[in-house]
């Protein structure tokens, strides 16, 4: 179970904590909770935080208060609850419209309730949450790595963490291209605690989800994450999927992100597959040097087939016995001829366009198709011949990147 702002609400002892403002965020997720009657000690908070103060350092300071709002808020706090007595007697108007305009939690809660009764009542609920998570990530790498054999008992465990055999699914795989170079960086922000970034980047995830009304099912790879997501009529797992990509990187810049899309299952016998498929439409944009973009399996095309060879030798075969000729003359002659049939090709043919990008004056680039031609025998005109060098030239992107 997430623990949300709306969740706790069902916790013991906050019976008598009530929602004053910002019930758009209520859905925010609950990383952990923080007593905190400074303002200055706001620095120090990472996000996700739910904060607990009783005014004693504000003294009912209108201004102040408003002012922590603004930071805190901004900072990603999961909310705030005001202990109402001695020195906040109220939540101030000026307050409750700030914060409804943010979209930002506040709780009020009586003086006579403890703030270790709270505290304690909803990290506990966090543990229970984070074993649950822990539990759901082994069993869940179990049926995607290791084969598990989808028994009746293994369907039931499935559906107690949110597996619904009723419904269609597909998988998203999250990639961080720079995960490794970007923790290096942020190791002093983040205290050495790269579990603690990856709990962060799963809570942006949540947070998205929560938005698009879908109930995932998720599992952290270090520099990936899984989701399994449920498939309603006329989703578009395009537009979820840059959603979730734009909103990692607005929250955490210098990450670069590259989603991979699965193709739709209903059997779990299938996730495997599906993720598999995830895995290529990643593999894809490596072989087109993209970053930062969204791709489906179905986007791949012809790359589907190179995906499923396993005879890398017959594959280079295919590329040296139609391009080689060409590639020796370039190597002998210190051309790139090669590049120029490539940009040629990637154009549909297009003498005008090939030049410009080229940087060529269009009769240079005549000279070239027809150099080409003679070298490899061929019309460039064919279709037949421009489908085989085409073909030729996705190979050399696959082999490049396996």
């Amino acid at each position: 179970m997430i623990i949300t702002c709306k969740s706790i609400l069902k916790l013991p002892f906050t019976e008598k904590m009530k929602v004053v403002a910002g019930e758009e965020g209520l859905n925010n997720i609950i990383r952990w909770v923080h007593v905190m009657e400074y303002p200055q000690y706001t620095k120090w908070l990472k996000g996700g935080e739910l904060i607990l103060i009783s005014g004693v350092a504000m003294k009912e300071d209108i201004n102040d208060l408003m002012e922590l709002v603004r930071d805190i808020s901004s900072r990603n706090v999961a909310g705030l609850v005001l202990n109402i007595g001695p020195y906040i007697t109220e939540t101030p108007r000026e307050v409750i419209e700030l914060a409804d305009s943010l979209g930002f939690p506040i709780f009020e809660l009586p003086f006579e309730v403890k703030f270790i009764d709270i505290s304690q009542s909803i990290c506990n609920a966090i543990f229970m949450s984070k074993m649950e998570q822990d539990s759901m990530d082994s069993f869940m790498k179990d049926i995607i790595f290791r084969d598990l054999v989808i028994t009746e008992e293994v369907l039931n465990k499935a559906i107690y963490y949110g597996y619904n055999p009723q419904k269609r699914y597909s998988s998203f795989v999250i990639h961080i291209d720079n995960y490794n170079s970007f923790i290096k960086d942020e190791l002093t922000i983040w205290e050495k605690d790269i579990l603690q970034f990856n709990q962060y980047i799963e809570q942006i995830i949540l947070d998205v989800m929560n938005k698009w009304s879908k109930k995932v099912i998720y599992v952290n790879q270090s520099d990936s994450i899984i989701i399994i997501i449920p498939i309603s009529e006329n989703d578009n797992f395009k537009a979820i999927a840059e959603d979730l990509m734009k909103s990692i990187q607005f929250k955490e810049q210098g990450l670069s992100i590259s989603i991979g899309i699965g193709s739709y299952f209903k059997e779990l016998s299938e996730l495997k597959k599906s993720i598999d498929n995830a895995q290529k439409a990643l593999k894809f944009l490596k072989v087109c040097k993209e970053k930062n973009r969204v791709a489906s399996y179905g986007d791949i095309g012809v790359y589907r087939l190179l995906f499923e060879m396993d005879k890398y030798e017959e594959i280079k075969g295919i590329y040296y016995e139609t391009l080689g000729k060409l590639i020796d003359y370039d190597l002998k002659n210190s051309n790139n001829l090669l590049n120029t049939l490539e940009v040629y090709i990637d154009q549909s043919g297009n003498l005008v366009k090939t030049a410009e990008l080229l940087f060529v004056h269009k009769n240079t680039l005549i000279y070239r198709i027809r150099r080409i031609e003679e070298i490899l025998d061929c019309d460039l005109k064919n279709i037949n011949d421009l489908l085989n060098f085409s073909l030729a030239l996705k190979i050399s992107k696959f082999l490049n990147c396996i």
